[in-house]
């Protein structure tokens, strides 16, 4: 059988994505600003809003140039809280909230998908001190596009791949149940003085995501792909620089299995009118993960956000520091946040970060 040279590249670039998604099957997605989405790494921030409700949107555009298209992630979620109804535990607050995040490859067509429930109880330790204790509870599912594949067997000379292949695919969807934990302590102070940290652990049911297990066909080797548990670490602060002037560093650790991410870096907030009704914030942090039994420098990433009232828009790029592609530009990733946040009437007076 005679195959052109582009067809035997297109082939082998089908087989290198798939040795690239299964390595990302044990490994999450997660947005560069991490903060504009916070429920998405620890459902104990539900309801960690100063105001009564946050609708948060993101969206992350990732190396869209390379020749499998690249990967886009959206997220969008809700979360509001409210007083504690009983009496004993008045200056409590309960949050609830819910999120649905989707993750599509281009070309291929390798697609996950997460809706998701969360709540969390918010304890009054002292003034403006909270400990909060998350809980998330989900349905994950992932799925590949078979149309997008071509084998061998299915070449025609001087037509294509026109053939039907005789390769065993299996099922191509996956479900399966996705739980989550989150601890935080947040402290407002005056004059712009915050502090906010706080553990999560997720994938607690150590969820399988392998497509072989689903229906095994004949003379097919069972597979296992577990997804690692994700542990994340954060602290974020605020301190005063001048008037309606603050500094704002964060530090974000995760850890997955054999891998380990920490990103560290700071915003600097400025007032736009005499209000402070606007806001503008720029900074950035910078990626390092281990790799090759190395810790490395990955990526720099700075960012803008902009507040303008109870409306707040954020854009970021990562920079990134490891050659993937000949051209910079098409590793090149770009996210974009919009935050709703309510105006708040019940007396809570809760540091949250926003970018």
């Amino acid at each position: 059988m005679v195959i052109e040279h582009h067809s035997i590249r297109k082939l082998i670039k089908a087989f290198l994505f798939f040795l690239c998604t299964s390595a990302l099957f044990s490994q999450d997605n997660h947005f560069s600003q991490y903060l504009t989405a916070p429920v998405l790494f620890n459902p104990a921030l539900t309801g960690s809003i100063d105001g009564t409700y946050r609708i948060s949107i993101n969206y992350r555009d990732q190396w869209q140039h390379l020749d499998n298209g690249g990967f886009k992630t959206t997220a969008v979620s809700g979360d509001m809280n409210f007083a504690s109804p009983f009496k004993l535990f008045q200056g409590d607050l309960i949050g609830l909230g819910a999120s649905f995040m989707t993750d599509k490859s281009g070309l291929y067509g390798f697609a996950t998908n997460e809706l998701a429930g969360l709540i969390s109880y918010k304890k009054l330790v002292g003034k403006n001190q909270y400990l909060s204790l998350g809980f998330k509870i989900g349905i994950r599912q992932s799925g590949i596009n078979y149309e997008n594949l071509k084998f061998e067997d299915q070449y025609a000379v001087g037509q294509g791949y026109d053939l039907r292949t005789a390769e065993v695919l299996p099922e191509n969807n996956v479900y399966h149940s996705e739980v989550a934990l989150g601890l935080s302590y947040t402290w407002r102070g005056n004059k712009n003085q915050g502090l906010d940290i706080g553990v999560s652990t997720h994938h607690l049911t150590s969820p399988d995501y392998s497509f072989f297990n689903l229906s095994l066909p004949a003379n097919v080797i069972l597979v296992k792909q577990p997804l690692y548990g994700l542990k994340t670490i954060h602290a974020n602060a605020s301190f005063p620089l001048a008037e309606q002037i603050a500094l704002l560093p964060r530090v974000w650790l995760l850890s997955q299995g054999p891998h380990f991410q920490a990103n560290l870096g700071s915003m600097v907030r400025f007032p736009l009118d005499q209000d402070g009704l606007k806001l503008l914030h720029l900074g950035g942090h910078i990626r390092m993960v281990n790799n090759d039994n190395q810790f490395n420098l990955e990526s720099m990433i700075p960012q803008l956000g902009l507040e303008m009232g109870n409306f707040k828009l954020g854009f970021s790029y990562d920079a990134n520091a490891r050659k993937l592609a000949s051209n910079y530009f098409n590793q090149s990733i770009f996210e974009l946040s919009l935050q709703i946040i309510g105006s708040h009437d019940n007396g809570s007076n809760y540091f949250c970060p926003t970018f």
